[in-house]
């Protein structure tokens, strides 16, 4: 179905227009339109659209030869994301020429900050060479704005990294501002795939320099230290190098997603009590730094998220259910279902399984499950009963859940 997606989307004009735009080739509307078999003004209606959405990006079409205006570094991330989506990883006219330059670049950038990537990581970040040695060799260059410039100002690592690029000879016609947007660039989109020792000295740099990453970095460690100040938790390496490099994006650009995001609506149906809080350090946070508003809602919801989440369990708040088996099985097979209701609800509701030992568990818990209903058990428990087997199936899973969900509301 995705592939006959994009197959279909790729004959609209809209699509064909933008790789005519992107691939910089001469554009008459009215041949154009010719060329799709519609109007003239049904194809200006259609461009008018296209201008409308790529200004959201702050992007614009220039009048007359269609031309995109607006920053640099947009305009390669708008290409990069519609490479993905409209040429789908095959080979295209415009890109050709910086092939073989560009692979070799892109090896050298994975040894020296010996990243551990796989395939498909390490084609996003050919292509990403590939796109701007194609731009900077068109004339398209990219300016280093001055908040960039903390990043690599008096930085050891830039340094080393302007050295070793300038080894190989692959990057002579690269400027220094091509260089260091290179430099930022691939730092924001895999530092997390950097060697542990490389993320540490990166780490080091920031905090020592109190670079605007490593500021808001601490300002969204100490909100929601504050905001979930009933689980303590401490940062590690690896959620400060999420913090940086995410930070670091949309210090570079603006409007487009940092990854494939988990939907706010579906966090917060899932994880209500936690999405509370993580709303209000947001929310806090973005009173204190307008600079947050640049990144889109939805990329921020999740992206701090998955880091949190990592640290603090999502389900600790929220309301946790007591399953109680109440069954004639025996005591390995009773321990043996207990086991497999928690590994299957694991990261989807809080619950704890406890054993009909006492009257007291009994009490306690929120649904009894039993092998076998007789009339006193409907009498004796207020609780959801539900009959189960010795072997569990799918279904007897989803009608568990639908009790944990009643239970749960």
């Amino acid at each position: 179905m995705a592939l006959f997606i994009v197959r279909y989307l790729n004959d609209l004009p809209e699509i064909i227009f933008l790789k005519a735009i992107i691939e910089e080739k001469t554009i008459q509307t009215k041949q154009l339109a010719k060329k799709l078999l519609i109007s003239e003004s049904s194809m200006r209606r259609r461009v008018k659209k296209i201008n409308q959405v790529l200004k959201k990006m702050t992007i614009r079409l220039k009048w007359g030869t269609y031309e995109l205006i607006g920053e640099e570094e947009q305009i390669r991330a708008l290409i990069l994301g519609f490479y993905w989506f409209v040429y789908q990883g095959t080979e295209n006219d415009f890109l050709l020429q910086e092939k073989v330059r560009s692979q070799c670049v892109t090896d050298q950038l994975v040894h020296f900050f010996q990243m551990k990537i796989n395939g498909l990581q390490k084609e996003s970040l050919f292509r990403i060479v590939q796109i701007a040695a194609w731009r900077s060799r068109h004339g398209r260059k990219v300016l280093i704005k001055k908040e960039w410039r903390q990043y690599i100002e008096n930085s050891d690592i830039f340094t080393r990294f302007i050295v070793a690029m300038g080894s190989q000879n692959l990057v002579d016609n690269w400027d220094h501002e091509e260089l260091s947007y290179l430099y930022l660039t691939v730092q924001a989109n895999f530092l997390a795939y950097f060697d542990p020792s490389v993320q540490t000295f990166i780490i080091e740099e920031h905090y020592s320099k109190k670079t605007t990453c490593y500021r808001k970095t601490h300002l969204a460690t100490q909100k929601f230290k504050q905001v979930f100040w009933d689980k303590n938790f401490n940062q590690s390496n690896g959620s400060i190098v999420s913090f940086l490099s995410f930070h670091l994006y949309y210090e570079l650009i603006a409007s487009f997603p940092f990854e494939r995001n988990t939907t706010i609506a579906d966090l917060e149906k899932n994880y209500p009590s936690f999405m509370r809080k993580l709303e209000k350090g947001i929310g806090e946070m973005i009173e204190e730094n307008r600079s947050y508003q640049r990144i889109p809602k939805e990329a921020l919801y999740s992206r701090y998220f998955i880091i949190l989440s990592s640290l603090i369990p999502p389900l600790y708040n929220e309301k946790r259910v007591l399953i109680c088996l109440m069954t004639d099985l025996s005591l390995e097979k009773e321990k043996e279902l207990g086991k497999r209701i928690t590994n299957y609800f694991e990261y989807k509701f809080n619950l704890m399984v406890i054993y009909a030992r006492t009257s007291s568990s009994i009490s306690y818990a929120d649904i009894i499950l039993t092998t076998v209903i007789y009339q006193a058990l409907e009498q004796q428990h207020i609780q959801h009963v539900l009959l189960i087997e010795p072997i569990f199936s799918e279904e007897l899973f989803i009608q568990i859940e639908k009790l944990i969900k009643e239970v749960g509301k």
